[in-house]
């Protein structure tokens, strides 16, 4: 059974922490019928992707996105993706470091968060994203120019903040501000104890909300009820760990159910098919 790929930044390119790339450049070299990037991986870093044109699909963490001209992804570090085969797309890829981040003096926790079991996707960015993109790219390969740290950070920058307006709820106003800390605050509880507990009310409890408030919360910022929200995430880590050597048992117990028959039948009731299967359908 093939365990499951995992890519780290070059380290190379280490003291950067950042690169950048035409996607023809990364994909147009290799035979991707049977390469790892159109397998399900898992990158250790921060990812950018940008489609200047593109008509195809895109995988992230197990699931299907369609990609067309304009198409704007944001991958967090850990997760799982993979490119489509036939790879009818042309555009960028931005790869960075928490150390490249670690440079920059703007927050930017609110874009690159994870929002549990899909991606970032922006659409129809076309003209000003393309111009961004070409600038970081241009600025990237002038190994000459000694404003070139400075200049690409401010246009990365540009690029992050343009990226947060558009994907903002609204978050004009001090109130929104409010519920988005608080729902940051829950993502941040449920990574560290969804292994603990499964239960609306263990969240709330932490949080010093009602289990009514904290389900709104989740309605509006993933159209999602707080109880689906909790089991997306751990059907999400379920199936990350499945893609790899370990028996189901020991995932049962990893992900904090003490008899694996249990673990067994929450996986069924959310996704209709066994662990077992879907280990066999990917191929691990």
């Amino acid at each position: 059974m093939e365990d499951l790929l995992e890519i780290k930044f070059l380290s190379s390119l280490e003291n950067d922490g950042f690169e950048i790339l035409t996607l023809d450049k990364l994909l147009g070299k290799y035979d991707l019928t049977n390469h790892y990037m159109t397998k399900p991986h898992r990158i250790k870093f921060y990812n950018i992707l940008y489609f200047t044109n593109a008509d195809d699909y895109h995988y992230v963490d197990f699931k299907e996105y369609p990609v067309k001209k304009g198409s704007l992804i944001f991958l967090n570090k850990n997760q799982i993706h993979n490119f489509s085969k036939t790879a009818n797309y042309q555009g960028y890829i931005i790869l960075f470091t928490d150390k490249f981040l670690s440079r920059n003096l703007i927050n930017i926790q609110k874009v690159f968060y994870n929002i549990l079991s899909k991606p970032y996707i922006l659409d129809n960015c076309f003209e000003e994203f393309e111009t961004i993109f070409k600038q970081l790219l241009s600025e990237y390969e002038d190994k000459n120019n000694l404003f070139k740290e400075k200049i690409f950070t401010l246009l990365f920058n540009y690029l992050i903040l343009k990226s947060e307006k558009l994907l903002s709820l609204n978050f004009d106003n001090n109130q929104n501000k409010k519920y988005l800390t608080i729902f940051e605050e829950f993502t941040k509880l449920l990574h560290k104890n969804y292994q603990i507990s499964r239960n609306v009310n263990f969240y709330a409890q932490k949080l010093n909300i009602s289990p009514k408030h904290l389900n709104t919360l989740c309605k509006k910022f993933l159209n999602l009820s707080a109880k689906n929200t909790i089991d997306n995430y751990i059907i999400l880590e379920a199936k990350r760990e499945l893609i790899s050597n370990l028996p189901i048992k020991e995932i049962a117990y990893k992900l904090g159910f003490i008899e694996t028959t249990n673990f067994v039948k929450y996986f069924k009731k959310q996704t209709n098919i066994s662990p077992s299967k879907f280990k066999e359908q990917l191929g691990f």
